[in-house]
């Protein structure tokens, strides 16, 4: 089997993620976002918009996820309740529950459909979307990228999740690690404990 078909699983550290809920027909909502982020919400469902530093996934009409650095978390959420003061939002940081795993590969989206109920071939599912499902019993937050696929997912369900990508890339060469490419790039996938 080509190194070429093998998946690819890097964990991504050094990112934080901050749950925002508010109105998007209240201009000043959407307009105080825009300044403290630096490009507005998506509004379309299950699309994502993204700045230098913050990627925004829609999740429902009125929610967003912001996947920021982790060294910026405090910073943006402080920004975000002083600019949103006096109006019915929400903005609280749940960073310590999610992982995100970039996956690539030429086979990730054949890989991925053998758990996911979404069609995630190409034309179907396309960068700049995003989607909630699950990956086997997973629950996951999944978004096209340039030469892959993204999923974040709870922390509890990691390992189960990489032992089950183990198996279901066994017939693409298996998993492949790849070496970071930045600071916040640092791979953490270690084969599965025997041991477990």
């Amino acid at each position: 089997m080509p190194d070429s078909q093998r998946i690819v699983v890097r964990k991504k550290l050094g990112l934080a993620h901050i749950n925002l809920r508010g109105d998007p027909a209240d201009a000043s909502f959407t307009r105080c976002v825009r300044t403290v982020l630096g490009f507005g919400l998506p509004s379309i469902p299950n699309t994502v918009s993204e700045g230098d530093d913050v990627v925004a996934y829609w999740l429902a009409p009125t929610e967003w996820l912001l996947v920021v650095r982790a060294a910026c978390e405090v910073a943006i959420a402080v920004e975000l309740r002083d600019a949103l003061a006096g109006q019915f939002v929400s903005v609280v940081e749940i960073s310590g529950g999610n992982v995100v795993l970039r996956l690539s590969g030429s086979r990730v989206r054949d890989v991925l459909a053998k758990g996911c109920p979404l069609d995630v071939r190409e034309g179907s599912f396309d960068i700049g979307q995003c989607a909630q499902s699950h990956l086997a019993k997973a629950p996951v937050l999944l978004r096209p990228v340039a030469n892959g696929v993204e999923l974040i997912l709870p922390r509890s369900f990691a390992d189960y999740l990489w032992q089950w990508l183990a198996s279901a890339a066994q017939e693409y060469g298996g998993l492949g690690v790849q070496p970071p490419s930045s600071d916040t790039d640092v791979l953490d996938c270690t084969e599965p404990n025997e041991e477990e």
